[in-house]
């Protein structure tokens, strides 16, 4: 496991940032330690190369969230946006939540 990434779930953890997904109580095993990690700022927009810190340059979501992070390659949502976004669904999200079994923990 790469350095940044391993010391990013120490820090971090493997629930989402945006929708609170958890792979493991979902998927079990098979999803303990399974996480995707954003970078806040995207790698595209660095020119040169430059260290990335795992406690303030990544921020972990789910699969889903992180592609609809990258939807539009010309408009990158922040975490923040997509929090906003997910928030005027939240009552969609809660019922779906509740007939998938709780699998968002909440």
């Amino acid at each position: 496991m790469p350095i940044n990434r391993a010391r990013a779930i120490e820090i971090h953890g493997t629930i989402c940032k945006a929708c609170r997904f958890n792979f493991q109580k979902v998927y079990g095993e098979r999803g303990r330690g399974f996480i995707e990690f954003h970078h806040i700022n995207p790698l595209f927009s660095i020119d040169k190369e430059t260290e990335i810190n795992p406690e303030t340059d990544l921020v972990p979501v789910c699969s889903n969230c992180h592609r609809m992070i990258h939807r539009k390659k010309n408009t990158v949502l922040t975490l923040e946006e997509l929090k906003l976004l997910l928030n005027e669904k939240a009552d969609i999200i809660y019922s779906l939540n509740r007939m998938d079994k709780n699998i968002y923990g909440f």
